[in-house]
C-alpha cells in the first residue's frame, strides 16, 4: 500500500500526467489527418496498436494491483473472439448478440482459469496460466466441428449500425479508439475504488489482509475475472480488425507479443501498453525494410529497454526527472575536517620531537 502514502504532486508536476494524457488523446485523435496513407496507418498501426494495448492492459492490471503475472490474457481474447466467430459464421447472428456471447464466453473462462490459478502466485501462476492457453490452442486447432480446426472461422463482417459504418476505416478506427479510452477510464476507477484499495493490500500483504478478515483467494479471483473482461474487449475488436479467427490468435507467438508490449510500455503502468504496441506494430511492419530477422530485431530492442529503461517507456520521465534531481543535489563525499583536531596533531607531533 505503498501508493496510499506516497507524498503529493503539488503544481505542474500536479497536472503534467493530465497534459501528456490529453496531448496523446489528442493525436490520436488527429492521427487520421496527420498520416499519408490512411488504409494503411489506421488498420496496421493505429487500430492493431489499441487492441494490443487494451489485452496488455488486462496483464498490467493484475501485475500492478494484484501482483501476479498472467499469460492467459491472450487465450481470454481468443475465446472472445471465438465466441464472436462462433455467432456470427457458424449461426449468423448479428454482431450485438455476438460480441455479448463474446464477452460472457471471455470473462467467464477467465473465472474458471482463475479458480484453478488463484492459489497461487509467482511462476506458479505464470506457468499454471500458460500451460492453460497452449491447451486451449491445441483445442482449437483440432475442434473442427467448432473453431473449423486451423482454417478457422471467416468472414466475420463489420456491422452497419446506420449512424456509423464500421467497414468504413476512418469510422472503424474512431470507434476501436473510444473503446480503448472507456476501457483505461474503467481500469482506473476499478484501481482507485475501495476494491482496488484492497486488491493492493493483497498484493503488498495477503498474510495481514487474511487477519483482517478478507478473503485472499476471492479477491484474486475477482480481479482475474475482471481483467479478463478487459482483455475479452480486446477480443471482440481484435476478431472485427482481422475479419476472421484461427489458432494463431492464441499461439505462443501472440502471448509473447503482448508480454514484449507489457514489459515495453512499463508493466506498472496502465496507460504505457499502447506505447509498447506501437512500438511492436511499428517493427512488425517496417523491420522487414531493415533487415530480414524482424524477431531478432523485436529482441534487441526488448533488451534495451529492458537494460536501460526497466520501468518501460512510461518511466523514462522518471528515471530523467531522477537524473536531474541528483545532478543537482550537492556531493558530500569528502568529510570535513575538525581544525581543532589538526592543532591537536600538530601539538602532539611537536611533542615528539622535543622528546
Amino acid at each position: 500500500m505503498s501508493e496510499l502514502f506516497a507524498p503529493k504532486r503539488t503544481g505542474v508536476a500536479r497536472w503534467l500526467p493530465w497534459m501528456l494524457g490529453g496531448a496523446v488523446i489528442l493525436i490520436a485523435v488527429l492521427f487520421p489527418f496527420l498520416v499519408d496513407r490512411p488504409r494503411f496507418w489506421l488498420p496496421n498501426i493505429g487500430v492493431r496498436t489499441i487492441w494490443l494495448g487494451i489485452i496488455a492492459m488486462s496483464l498490467v492490471f493484475l501485475n500492478r494491483y494484484v501482483g501476479l503475472l498472467s499469460l492467459a490474457q491472450v487465450t481470454v481474447a481468443g475465446v472472445s473472439a471465438y465466441g464472436v466467430g462462433v455467432m456470427m459464421v457458424t449461426y449468423e447472428q448479428p454482431f450485438l448478440l455476438a460480441a455479448l456471447v463474446g464477452l460472457v464466453a471471455g470473462t467467464l473462462a477467465g473465472f474458471l482459469i482463475a479458480l484453478i490459478a488463484a492459489r497461487t502466485k509467482a511462476i506458479y501462476f505464470l506457468m499454471i496460466t500458460l500451460a492453460i492457453g497452449q491447451v486451449f490452442y491445441s483445442w482449437a486447432s483440432q475442434a473442427i466441428e467448432v473453431t473449423n480446426a486451423r482454417r478457422g472461422l471467416a468472414p466475420v463482417l463489420k456491422p452497419d449500425f446506420g449512424f456509423v459504418n464500421l467497414n468504413d476505416i476512418t469510422s472503424f478506427y474512431y470507434f476501436v479508439l473510444v473503446i480503448g479510452i472507456l476501457c483505461y477510464v474503467l481500469c482506473r476507477y476499478a484501481a482507485s475504488s475501495t476494491f482496488g484499495l484492497t486488491l493492493q493490500g493483497v498484493r503488498d500483504s495477503p498474510d495481514r489482509m487474511r487477519a483482517l478478515g478478507y478473503n485472499v483467494n476471492r479477491y484474486r479471483i475477482a480481479a482475474t475475472t475482471f481483467a479478463a473482461f478487459i482483455a475479452s474487449v480486446g477480443g471482440v475488436v481484435l476478431v472485427l480488425d482481422r475479419a476472421q479467427v484461427d489458432p494463431d490468435v492464441v499461439s505462443l507467438g501472440s502471448t509473447l507479443d503482448v508480454l514484449v508490449v507489457a514489459v515495453i510500455g512499463g508493466v506498472g503502468s496502465l496507460g504505457g501498453v499502447f506505447a509498447g504496441a506501437l512500438v511492436l506494430t511499428l517493427l512488425s511492419n517496417f523491420a522487414q525494410n531493415l533487415t530480414d530477422r524482424y524477431m531478432t530485431l523485436t529482441g534487441l530492442v526488448f533488451i534495451i529497454v529492458l537494460l536501460f529503461a526497466p520501468a518501460g517507456l512510461a518511466g523514462i520521465g522518471k528515471q530523467v526527472k531522477g537524473f536531474i534531481a541528483r545532478r543537482r543535489t550537492p556531493r558530500h563525499d569528502a568529510p570535513q575536517q575538525d581544525p581543532s583536531a589538526d592543532q591537536s596533531a600538530e601539538h602532539a607531533i611537536t611533542e615528539g620531537k622535543q622528546q
